[in-house]
């Protein structure tokens, strides 16, 4: 139990870190950045509890707001990924009980389940951090773009993480 703890906490530190330093630093155009510290929501076991779901969300994003100055933004657009994780998964299975030592990861479940797990919740982190930023509708077909774009390029980062540093499974 302590060693999955210590594990996670690393882990953790890995994703903010490798967001502050590399991927805040890349921006194609001004159109699209990476946000891998996703990663870390999504790949929370299924077991975990929703309150500690909701409180890693909030306190990730925080922590990247705190570094890249966008005053709430992540902290709640990671709030409300967190928050509306359990439904999106209810809502993809076909059956609510997973094995408890699986995470939601790639190496763990289908393709396509994990696709559609990553890109629904990307998506709905993106829709609400890009219309909470602008605090408008005036451009919306420029926020949408942008939505879309960064989807795929952050749901595309998570997609290589996944294959380069997590050892597939025999599972599938």
């Amino acid at each position: 139990m302590l060693n999955r703890i210590i594990k996670t906490l690393i882990v953790l530190v890995l994703y903010i870190a490798c967001q502050i330093f590399i991927f805040n630093k890349i921006s194609v155009w001004g159109y699209f950045s990476p946000m891998i510290y996703l990663l870390f929501i999504l790949s929370l076991p299924f077991q975990t509890p929703q309150w500690l779901i909701i409180l890693s969300g909030f306190f990730v994003g925080l922590l990247i707001d705190l570094f890249s100055a966008r005053l709430g933004l992540h902290a709640f657009s990671t709030l409300v990924m967190a928050f509306l994780r359990p439904y999106i998964i209810r809502l993809i299975s076909q059956k609510d009980n997973f094995e408890e030592h699986l995470n939601p990861l790639l190496k763990d479940m289908r393709f396509k389940w994990y696709f559609l797990y990553t890109f629904l919740l990307v998506f709905i982190h993106q829709l609400v951090y890009y219309f909470t930023e602008a605090f408008s509708l005036q451009n919306v077909w420029h926020l949408l773009f942008l939505i879309a774009i960064n989807t795929m390029v952050t749901v595309a980062c998570i997609f290589v993480i996944q294959i380069l540093f997590y050892p597939s499974s025999k599972r599938y």
